[in-house]
This record gives structure tokens, sequence and C-alpha cells, in this order.
């Protein structure tokens, strides 16, 4: 075989004889396999490391010159592995033929090795960037779905299954109409129109159909999809799930209607104290428009001799703190005072770095007013009280005095009669007596001075059982207590509640069993409710919040004793010290009257 032909190829060519040993080889064998095979010495191939498609080690005597002299099937075209001296490596196909001589029978090998490294290298870089592109969609947020221009789903990411909730095994082959509601079924063929003319749809928002029926508010961008001659085949369409968005933008247009339409004033500012925005009840409350007042220091809204409110309040929205009902004076742009009470929170940045605050004003001259005129009643009131029990007490002992005096003096010229209303004047005295005492102290309830100190709850029972003695041996009554705390409360009032509602238990008792009281108290939140738990009679259902009015009595006054005044005393002064008093009762089975003394509140005295 003449070698000139084969020694100008530019292509990679040996050949071998019947046992493999090489014979010949070109120069383009050389600079494929980067070495100078030996005559007579290389067997089967030219290369020096062989390996299959998967890496693995490929010895020589298994290379396809190899397996074809030995009778085996010829491999053309297939992909190997090569690895030349100084560890480069390349990609090649080989193409064997055996040669033989006039009889037929095989004289050697001939071997064209083929470079496809820079195919291989394309195709893996092609395939790398298919399993990135696969990735991307499969690990992207939105939903990423093709069609056809039929409107048939080709493809289905994994968001879109979160999306809809349609599988891919469900949906591929669907018609993307599966996804549309009814009433939106028009859209379909106007974006295949749109695809169809190559333009790309971007943005689109409108409303798809989940798989158990809820809509969702999207957002759509769909891209025609050209095959190899640049023909539209197709759409891909990315799909963005914008139901949360949207109700974001309704809550802020809510917000922002709620804002501007308030009557409090809603002011924000930032930490420099300069206003930044102002509502239009800021507006109708101190005067300023929203253009003057916008970039001003909020400094101009606050009296000189409160100037020093400011930064406490900066430092302590810096901290993170809410400033709630912080009652102030705050001016006008006329110049006149307003009372105001302010509720201020930190605003925070999408960082959760605090940058300003957000201020509600709201106007509580009104509220004061009337609070000042409330104080000036109250105090009328007790003076009235006061002066009415001073009054009234003289005449009532005198009447008490000679009424007893009438009976013992000259009760032996009296008839039946005559002493029956005699002893009708002596008690109703009596009780016109008690009821000026309970009405006193019903409105000197009010006269709160400011809580210096805690009272110990177990020592002021202690003093009111003390007192109580000869009424609680009388009836018998059973009291016990659990370990009490140590409230904010003045040590009287708290000894008033006791005795009232230790005082009722023991009154309206049970004949048909021994009284038996308990009082006790538990932490709930920031302050203690306090329990005095009884056996006695009972309130039937209709009666349990009427028990807390004044002169309300369940009972006439020849059944049980009293003015009807005791819890109403009791409920002005657990809300004074802004608690609560109320009664859990079953006729027959006894009563639980509880109350609350909030620690945070009460502590104001």
């Amino acid at each position: 075989m003449s070698h000139d032909i084969l020694d100008v190829l530019p292509v990679a060519v040996y050949i071998t004889d019947a046992e493999g040993l090489l014979t010949y080889f070109n120069d383009a064998a050389v600079k494929l396999s980067g070495r100078t095979p030996q005559i007579g010495v290389d067997q089967w191939c030219v290369t020096w490391k062989l390996f299959l498609p998967d890496g693995t080690p490929l010895p020589h005597h298994e290379c396809p010159i190899a397996i074809a002299l030995r009778g085996g099937e010829i491999a053309e075209g297939r992909e190997y592995l090569a690895e030349r001296p100084d560890g480069t490596r390349f990609w090649f196909s080989p193409y064997p033929a055996m040669l033989r001589d006039d009889q037929g029978k095989i004289t050697g090998a001939i071997n064209l090795l083929v470079d496809i490294t820079d195919r291989k290298l394309a195709q893996d870089k092609a395939e790398r960037a298919a399993l990135l592109l696969s990735a991307i969609v499969d690990s992207s947020e939105d939903a990423i779905i093709s069609k056809d221009l039929n409107g048939t789903i080709t493809s289905w990411n994994k968001s879109a299954e979160r999306l809809f909730g349609y599988t891919a095994e469900e949906i591929i082959g669907k018609s993307i109409e599966q996804l549309i509601p009814p009433d939106r079924l028009s859209e379909e063929p106007q974006i295949i129109a749109r695809l169809q003319s190559g333009e790309r749809v971007d943005h689109f928002e409108t409303i798809r159909r989940r798989k158990d029926g809820t809509l969702l508010d999207i957002s759509l961008t769909i891209s025609p999809v050209r095959d190899p001659s640049g023909r539209i085949v197709g759409a891909s369409k990315i799909v963005r799930d914008t139901t949360e968005t949207k109700r974001n933008e309704r809550e802020a247009r809510l917000l922002s209607a709620i804002v501007d339409f308030s009557d409090d004033a809603i002011v924000s500012k930032d930490l420099n104290g300069t206003i930044t925005s102002w509502n239009k009840g800021a507006e109708q409350l101190f005067g300023y428009t929203a253009d003057e007042i916008i970039g001003k220091p909020v400094t101009v809204l606050i009296p000189p001799d409160r100037l020093d409110e400011e930064p406490r309040i900066i430092e302590r929205l810096k901290a993170g703190d809410r400033v709630d009902h912080f009652e102030t004076l705050r001016r006008r742009k006329d110049g006149t005072l307003l009372d105001i009470s302010l509720t201020i929170s930190p605003v925070r940045d999408a960082k959760g770095r605090i940058v300003g605050a957000s201020k509600i004003a709201r106007d509580i001259s009104q509220r004061k007013r009337a609070e000042a005129e409330i104080r000036r009643a109250n105090q009328d009131l007790e003076q009235f009280a006061f002066s009415a029990s001073h009054d009234l007490q003289e005449p009532l002992r005198s009447v008490k005095i000679y009424s007893e005096l009438l009976a013992r003096r000259c009760g032996d010229r009296l008839d039946a009669q005559a002493l029956e209303f005699l002893g009708y004047v002596r008690s109703g005295a009596t009780r016109m007596e008690l009821l000026i005492s309970d009405l006193l102290a019903y409105t000197q309830v009010s006269k709160r001075e400011r809580v210096a100190e805690s009272v110990d709850a177990n020592a002021a029972l202690s003093i009111v059982l003390e007192g109580m003695s000869g009424s609680i041996l009388e009836s018998g009554a059973r009291i016990t207590s659990d370990s009490l705390p140590a409230i904010p409360m003045h040590g009287a009032r708290l000894q008033q509640l006791f005795q009232n509602l230790i005082g009722n238990a023991i009154k309206y008792r049970s004949n048909e069993r021994i009284p038996k009281i308990h009082i006790s108290a538990e932490r709930h939140g920031e302050g203690w409710t306090f329990t005095v738990l009884d056996n006695g009679i009972g309130i039937a259902p209709e009666y349990k919040e009427k028990v807390f009015g004044l002169f309300k009595r369940l009972h006439t006054s020849e059944e049980y004793s009293g003015t009807g005044i005791g819890l109403a005393i009791c409920q002005r002064i657990v809300e004074q010290y802004h608690g609560r008093i109320w009664v859990e009762s079953e006729p027959g089975r006894g009563s639980a009257f509880r109350f609350t003394i909030p620690v945070s509140r009460a502590s104001d005295g």
C-alpha cells in the first residue's frame, strides 16, 4: 500500500500487522497522540492511555483494533477518551478496517482516529448549560410553563406545581385554558396572536385558576419560542403570583384612606424630628397645611416649656419602645394650646433599622374639661355629703335619744300599739344613721391620694378579721386564706373591700350549713385577681350586675340588714385603681366575688 496519500492526510492514520503491531503511522497520528510510536513495538493503537467515555481506563488489548483482529465486531464511530504523555486529554472516534490478502486472509488493520474534542467540549458545554437552565427553571420561585401555538402545555416546573396545584403528569398535554377562568378565556387568542407576530408580552396582570378552583392574581411574561429555522412554534411563559402584592396594595390603599380620613392627627417624622407626612386630621387639629409643615421640625408644635419632651421621646423610639397615650400640651398655628394624647411608634426600614416615628395625636381638650367639671362636681358632692351628714346626724341623734327616753320613762303608760310605733321610730332613725354613714363613705372613696408604697394584703385581711371577730364568732363562720401578695394600694381601701365582701358573705349565709369563706389571689399578666369565695345562699343570674348598683338590695331589711351601698363602694374602689369587680354565683351554691388590681396602673395612684 502506498503511504504517500496517508502521509498528507490531516486525519490520524496508523496500520498494524495481523498481530496488532504497528507497521505505519502518519504525522497526524503523532500530533493527535502527543507521542511518536515505535514500529513493531507499539501494539493495537498509537495512544498512550485510553479511557471509556465514563472515565474508566481501557487496556490497549481491548481497543477496537485489538477486538477486530481477534475476530470481534468492528467498532466504528464510538467515542473514546485518550491521554497524552503530557497529561492533556482528547476525545476521538475510531474507524478501523481489516486488511486482507488475495485469499481473504487478514494481514493487518488500518485505523482512522477522528479528533472530536472540540465537538465534545461544545456538547458538554451545551449539556451543562441545559442542566443549569433546567435547574434554574426547577428552582425558580416563579412558575415557568411552555406551550405550543395550539395552547397545549408542553413543560411545567416545580413552582408551577406549587402555584396551580397540578403535577406535571396531570397537566402536560392539557390545554392552557384549564387554568383560565371562564370570564377571561378571550385573553388566550389575543396572547397567541401577539406571539405569532413575534411580540413579547411583558407583565400582563390577570387572574388564573388553581386546581382547587381558587383564583390567583398573577403577572405574565410571555416570549415566543422559535425552532432552528426561526419559525415561532410555541411560547415560554413566566407566571408570578401577585396575590400577596395585590393584597398589600389594597391594604396600603385602605391604610392610606384611613390615615387621610382619620379624625386623629397622624404625623410621621425622622429621627432628627423633621416632619415627613401630615394627614388631614393633623391639618384640622393644628391648623397647618401639609405644604406648610412637611420638612419643618416637629418642635414648631411644642410649647417652649415642654421642649425637653422631644429628646426623651426620640431616645425611647431609638430603643424600639412605643409611647402609649402620653398626655401633654401642643401648640396650634394660631398659638392656642391643646391638651392631646400621643401614641408614638418606631418606623423601621426594610432591614429592621429604626429610621423614624409614626405619631397619632388625639385632641383630649374636651375630655380634660369634662374631667375638670367632674372633679368639681365630685368635690361639691363630697362637701354636700359631708355637710348633709353632719347636719342630719344631730336631729337623728335627738330622735333616737328622745324616743329611748320616751320608752324608758313613759313606757308603762303606753299601750301595745303605741310601743310598736315607737319601735318603728327608733329602728328608722338607726337605719337612717347607717345610711348617712355609708353614703358619706361612698362619696369619700373618690378622695384617693397617690400610692407611695405597697400594702401587704395579708396584714390588711388580719386587721379586718380582728375587727369582725364578733360577727364571725356569732355566725360560726370558718374563714381561711391563701398567702396574699403585696399590692400598690392604700391599706384602708383594701380593708374596706375585704370588710364589705366578707361581711356580705357572713350576712347572706345559708341556714343549712356552716358558713365557709376563703380568700385567695392569683397573678394574671400585669395584675392580681382576688377572690372571696363563700358557700352562702348565692345570687340568681339576672341579679349579678344589679348587686353593684347604689341602694340595690335583693332582700328586705327585715330579712337582711344593710343599706345596699356596700358593693357599690367596692366597685368604686376597684374602678379607681383601674380594675374591675364581678360575681360568679349559683343560687343555693354560694358566690365567688372577684376583683382585679392591675399592678402597672395601680401604681399611678
